[in-house]
């Protein structure tokens, strides 16, 4: 085999293998069992979930304006339609790749009462290919780009995170924001080195390396479980300095990097924040606080934001 033959051949393994790493996490969301509203109310994780949500909220809060447009990258079953719709955004677009989830997002929107913004749908890839493969037009531009509890999924190569990259900075306006929740590297490898096993979690959650150190700053693979929601599902660390120098590369800047810990002490002393952590039921009479190894889980996540330098 040639040289040129043997790279064209190596490049085509790669493609292959992302392509199939794609879609199992396709297939994973695909088959997820939905729990509906009052079922996510009575799991082991309800509290967490709520803490979640709220956190999100703080988010779309912090970096939303009235009429701006919003990008969703990787935007499930929809679960965050409601969130957008209070912070009155002018416009939606909602990619995932798993098709089933695009489905019920449609029909979440079509249920939504008093919808304030229009919205559609796409069922792609989002950090592996080019947005440009569906999004209509192509050359779409929003005012903040959101990727939340998914974007570890494009750490699995380089290659991938590049692409990811590319695709917020193109369709990013000038002075646009990139919101996203992530996991904790330094908490997950922390974590990972105070125990003797490659594995450990509580009663809601686990996670579980095939190796105690990683080998690059691409591709560092552990198994992830959260009790009714994620199950044994292959995630990557973000390694927070690379996507920093990622985002650099592209024109984007780190506005803040905080933990959930944090982000709820930051936030919690303002009036309307505690007000919506008790609308949205955080905690309640049935459920007076968030169960220690509910908080525990929520120190797994950080909250980040990037801004789009004006050129």
């Amino acid at each position: 085999m040639s040289a040129t033959n043997k790279k064209r051949s190596l490049a085509d393994d790669v493609d292959n293998s992302n392509n199939n790493n794609a879609q199992q996490v396709a297939e994973h969301y695909n088959t997820r069992r939905e729990l509906g509203v009052e079922g996510r109310l009575h799991t082991k994780i309800t509290g967490l979930r709520l803490f979640n949500n709220w956190v999100k909220s703080i988010l779309i809060g912090m970096h939303t304006f009235r009429g701006c447009k919003v990008l969703d990258l990787g935007c499930g079953k929809g679960g965050d339609l409601r969130k957008w719709s209070y912070a009155h955004i002018g416009e939606y677009v909602g990619m995932d790749i798993a098709q089933v989830s695009v489905t019920q997002a449609q029909k979440r929107y079509s249920e939504l009462h008093n919808a304030r913004f229009p919205a559609r749908f796409y069922a792609q890839d989002c950090y592996g290919e080019p947005l440009t493969k569906t999004l209509q037009p192509p050359d779409y531009r929003a005012d903040v780009i959101s990727a939340q509890f998914c974007l570890h999924y494009a750490f699995e190569t380089e290659r991938k995170a590049r692409q990811m990259m590319r695709n917020v900075s193109e369709h990013l306006a000038d002075n646009g924001t990139f919101i996203c929740t992530i996991p904790s590297a330094n908490w997950l490898m922390k974590k990972l080195r105070a125990t003797e096993d490659l594995a450990f979690g509580n009663s809601v959650y686990r996670v579980e390396f095939a190796q105690r150190e990683p080998v690059s700053v691409y591709g560092f693979a552990y198994a992830f479980t959260l009790d009714e929601a994620v199950e044994d599902c292959t995630e990557y660390l973000v390694h927070m300095p690379s996507f920093v120098a990622l985002a650099e590369e592209h024109g984007l800047e780190l506005m803040y990097c905080t933990g959930f810990h944090d982000l709820y002490s930051q936030n919690i002393g303002d009036r309307q924040n505690l007000e919506l952590f008790q609308r949205m039921r955080v905690v309640d009479d049935s459920r007076p606080h968030i169960s220690s190894d509910e908080w525990e889980a929520v120190g797994i996540y950080l909250a980040v934001a990037f801004r789009k330098i004006a050129k």
